[in-house]
């Protein structure tokens, strides 16, 4: 601090003159102050998903900004500048880079300060993987041991069983049996052998391997329409239907071991060619024999299931089980959608399918032994993560 004094003297008096510097001096400015910082996501996150927010602070307060200086492999994160929140802004794979370390940079306009950011990426179900939880269990001890049609409309899960030509009903949440919803099915519709099942969620079709027909029964109580029925399926080219599927215009219907879906219109039954998947042969098969037991569409792709690929000369099967997926629209084969290993899962003796666009089940016959007469591997739904669009 400086200060003058200066005393005059004259005749007409006495003057006193000062001056000084009391202005203080600005304070020094310093740098702003962040840690480093650890934060974790799921790999399936899409992009938008908050990561975390990175915490600084600034003695005198001034506004700061925020910015990923490094570590930023495939700019697969963003930070907001203004507030340091961290999101996802490319696809992420556990796999391949289970962790970034960012270096991100915090500035107050003319200091800066940087700390390392973890981002730990955390393991999600693949698309295909199993989903056991969802399994459903228990179908030999209710009776149910002869599937053939899977069909739900997101509370209940109804499954045919072509033996006792009857719909067991389970909750599908549970798996748990749920007796006041199965479906006796009539015994004047001549039923034989029930193979195949779809609803609309007001109208049960229930596809008829004897006569090549295709039976329509009220979903709520079970009783028989006849005017919703698809009749004389042979002379359309078909035989021995396996299984259906709607999308509330046309029904396809998949027949044993003919590689084709064949396509009516469901208000009047009438055969429609031009919706045909004609291609399944190519895909699924190098031999005769296609057996093919599943069916189930989201509106974009269609999945046939098909129980292996038979040779008839040799007697025997040379491929394994699958679920084959095809563009709907085109027939058009889509392998991205093939993501589940059947065989793997022990799900060996594939038939009907149903999901909820998030979980595919996928019925399995079990295997019975003649010799002993007994279940050596007992009949049962496995559930699957569905691929997602």
């Amino acid at each position: 601090q400086f200060f003058l004094g200066i005393v005059l003297f004259n005749a007409f008096g006495l003057a006193l003159i000062s001056c000084g510097d009391d202005d203080e001096k600005e304070p020094a400015n310093s740098a702003p102050t962040i840690a480093n910082q650890t934060f974790s996501i799921a790999e399936d996150a899409a992009n938008g998903t908050a990561v975390g927010t990175v915490k600084a602070t600034d003695a005198e307060k001034d506004k700061l900004t925020f910015s990923i200086a490094a570590g930023n492999t495939g700019d697969v994160f963003a930070i907001a500048e203004g507030t340091g929140a961290i999101t996802v802004a490319g696809a992420l794979d556990f796999e391949t880079t289970p962790t970034y370390t960012l270096k991100v940079s915090v500035s107050d306009g003319k200091l800066s300060g940087n700390a390392d950011i973890t981002v730990n990426v955390t393991d999600a179900p693949d698309p295909g993987d199993r989903d056991p939880d969802k399994d459903i269990n228990g179908l030999r001890a209710a009776g149910n041991t002869s599937l053939y049609g899977l069909w739900s409309d997101g509370t209940t899960m109804w499954v045919c069983d072509s033996d006792d030509k009857k719909l067991y009903a389970y909750t599908l949440a549970t798996g748990i049996r749920d007796e006041s919803k199965d479906i006796a099915l009539m015994s004047d519709a001549q039923l034989e052998a029930p193979q195949g099942i779809w609803s609309d969620g007001t109208t049960m079709w229930v596809g008829e391997d004897g006569d090549a027909k295709i039976y329509a029964y009220v979903l709520a109580t079970g009783t028989r329409d006849e005017s919703k029925e698809v009749f004389d399926l042979t002379t359309g080219g078909g035989s021995n239907p396996q299984e259906i599927w709607s999308d509330g215009t046309t029904m396809w219907v998949l027949y044993l071991r003919d590689p084709k879906l064949y396509a009516y219109t469901l208000a009047t039954v009438a055969r429609d060619e031009s919706k045909d998947i004609n291609r399944l042969g190519t895909a699924n098969t190098t031999a005769s024999g296609l057996w093919a037991f599943g069916l189930w569409s989201d509106g974009t792709t269609m999945w046939v299931a098909s129980d292996g690929d038979y040779d008839d000369e040799a007697d025997q099967l040379i491929s394994d089980p699958k679920i084959y997926a095809y563009v709907l629209a085109t027939g058009a084969r889509d392998k991205s959608k093939e993501v589940f290993d059947l065989v793997a899962a022990g799900n060996t003796n594939v038939g009907s399918l149903w999901s909820d666009g998030t979980t595919m089940w996928v019925c399995d016959w079990g295997d019975y032994d003649d010799d002993t007469d007994q279940w050596v591997r007992e009949p049962k739904i496995f559930a699957y993560r569905m691929p997602q669009p």
